[in-house]
């Protein structure tokens, strides 16, 4: 059974600026890099997708995870945004494993909190593993609120 989770973040910069960032191609061409080995980032309406794909050595990742794992694991982020609307935008990240069956949806909801911007992450964690699928599922939620802070830190490091 899926774990549920819930966290907020903090921008320190207005929403405008923060949406206007993570809508912007030129801020996931630095911020993607060479970090993966393909990405396709598809921009239409004030709203934005960003596909992701890599292959990781399974060593290194959490040992629970690395004794079942394929000894390259293959995983995709898909991150989506929306327009800016009466100081709010929808967004969602979702992530899978190629090799696993691991999933992780997140709803986000970017919202003004005076003149800095606040991110409500609510998601699932699914490893349709007998046993060990739960612990697994506790490590995600752990996974995606890092990952979900290095995007926060990304962001204020493009807009210092």
């Amino acid at each position: 059974m899926p774990k549920s989770f819930h966290f907020d973040i903090e921008f320190k910069y207005p929403i405008d600026d923060v949406h206007r960032t993570l809508t912007d191609p030129r801020y996931w061409e630095v911020r993607l890099g060479d970090l993966y080995a393909t990405s396709d980032i598809d921009v239409a309406d004030g709203s934005i997708q960003v596909s992701v794909s890599e292959e990781i050595d399974s060593a290194s990742l959490p040992s629970l995870v690395a004794k079942v794992a394929p000894s390259r694991l293959g995983l995709t982020r898909v991150d989506h945004w929306g327009p800016l609307s009466d100081g709010k935008a929808a967004g969602s990240v979702t992530g899978i494993a190629h090799g696993l069956p691991i999933r992780i949806e997140t709803t986000l909801d970017l919202t003004a909190a005076e003149s800095r911007t606040r991110l409500a992450v609510d998601g699932t964690a699914e490893v349709k593993m007998p046993i060990i699928g739960g612990q697994i599922e506790k490590l995600l939620k752990k996974t995606v609120e890092d990952l979900l802070g290095r995007d926060r830190d990304a962001v204020e490091s493009f807009l210092a």
